[in-house]
């Protein structure tokens, strides 16, 4: 077996030359879920194949190289209490790893603040003596956690994120994204950990195919052998039998693939994901420094992150919905918004923005509104009875937490569940 790093037709078996394939475990996408769970199967000695749509491994958790800079596209740090994880990251980069430090906070235009937000004192006093019995809502939990008056600043940064105010959002899958703990990160950014684990599953004998965009997966009743069809790199079909599977794609996508129709269809096709576009470029610096990643908890300032990269690069983070205004808009005017806006917060001198790129990443973050408990309810009732052999992994593909390792966790635990013999998917996680 082998890893392919590139979708040349001919060093791969392609086309409708490939008819029925077989394996034990087919993984659906070769982002951070995908990965851990094909690098764990191929370790115990499972054959495992992974079909990863675009053209490389990471997802959004890869490392983009432009001239003078470096950009992680997630801009997440590797952060995680589970010594499990931790120990996965240290085993495939042993003397790679390095400090990341904790998200800062920029007030809109104001100064920046360190760590956990706590400036309204008596507000935290006051939170802290009274307190919400149980915190429903993500407006009471950061109610209880900082005080009425540092809650109502950080909604702003709530509502860019996921497009619902705190008090229409439920706390438990959306509290990680307020913690600002420090973590680890590779030296040549978060894809250096991608690749290294993608070589070890290769090494450890799976196979990464890509550009292989899963449009079809049906489940024979009588054999229990799953059927899997991609669109190959030629524009032809690939067909793939699996004994088990374990899915990374987008849940909503995913249900829509099924066959037969899942009965609970209408219930995935009401999942919501927010989508990110990132503006990077070099500039001098202005007033203040950029730090090395900020939430912008300003309402006036669109931008929902800033990065400061390699030099005098930095990145703005913006959250939206795929086909909106930000979205669609070309280059150029996200550039200028991207840069009229560092200038407002002081990050970079007037004029002096060069060498920008825009980079559009989807699916990025699930949102949880007050309806979506019910959804994954009934979508994971509907897995149980009906689609043996699939198993959920994946901030998007498990419609899961803002978790800084939830990507790892969910990989791992789905590879668990095939390596115990267990056919019904794990529970979806609302």
């Amino acid at each position: 077996m082998f890893l392919t790093l590139s979708a040349d037709p001919r060093s791969l078996n392609s086309g409708s030359g490939n008819m029925g394939e077989h394996v034990e475990t087919l993984v659906i996408g070769a982002g951070p879920a995908g990965l851990s769970a094909a690098h764990a199967l191929a370790r115990a000695g499972r054959t495992v194949t992974v079909l990863e749509a675009q053209a490389y491994v990471g997802g959004a958790a890869r490392t983009l190289s432009f001239d003078g800079f470096r950009l992680d596209v997630s801009g997440r740090r590797l952060s995680s209490a589970d010594p499990a994880i931790r120990a996965f990251w240290t085993a495939l980069l042993p003397d790679e790893l390095e400090i990341a430090p904790g998200a800062m906070r920029l007030e809109g235009e104001g100064r920046a603040r360190r760590g956990q937000p706590g400036a309204a004192l008596g507000a935290l006093i006051s939170a802290k003596l009274r307190p919400i019995a149980s915190s429903k809502t993500l407006g009471e939990w950061l109610t209880r956690r900082f005080g009425r008056r540092v809650a109502r600043r950080l909604s702003a940064y709530a509502e860019k994120l996921w497009a619902l105010r705190p008090e229409e959002t439920p706390a438990q899958p959306a509290c990680p994204s307020f913690r600002s703990e420090a973590g680890m990160r590779p030296r040549q950014g978060t894809g250096q950990l991608w690749k290294a684990c993608a070589e070890a599953v290769a090494q450890a004998g799976g196979e990464i195919r890509l550009e292989r965009q899963v449009d079809g997966l049906r489940r024979d009743w009588s054999t229990g052998v799953w059927t899997v069809s991609t669109k190959a790199p030629d524009g032809g079909e690939e067909i793939f039998t699996a004994d088990q599977v374990i899915s990374t794609m987008p849940l909503r996508e995913l249900m829509g693939a099924l066959t037969p129709t899942p009965i609970s269809l209408f219930h995935a096709c009401e999942l919501m994901y927010r989508d990110q576009v990132t503006v990077a470029f070099t500039a001098a610096p202005g007033r203040r420094r950029t730090p090395a990643l900020a939430e912008i908890h300003g309402a006036s300032i669109k931008a929902a992150r800033a990065r400061a990269l390699e030099g005098e690069a930095l990145a703005l983070d913006y959250y939206c919905f795929e086909g909106d205004a930000l979205w669609t808009a070309d280059d150029e005017t996200l550039i200028a918004q991207a840069s009229a806006e560092a200038r407002r917060l002081g990050l970079v001198a007037a004029g002096s923005v060069r060498d920008a790129q825009v980079v559009r990443q989807r699916k990025v973050h699930p949102i949880h509104d007050e309806a979506c408990d019910e959804h994954l309810k009934m979508i994971g009732l509907d897995l149980r009875l009906h689609f043996a052999g699939l198993h959920l992994a994946g901030r998007a593909g498990a419609h899961g937490d803002s978790a800084e390792d939830q990507s790892i966790r969910t990989g791992l635990s789905a590879a668990a569940s095939v390596l115990s013999r267990v056919v019904a998917p794990s529970r979806i996680a609302a």
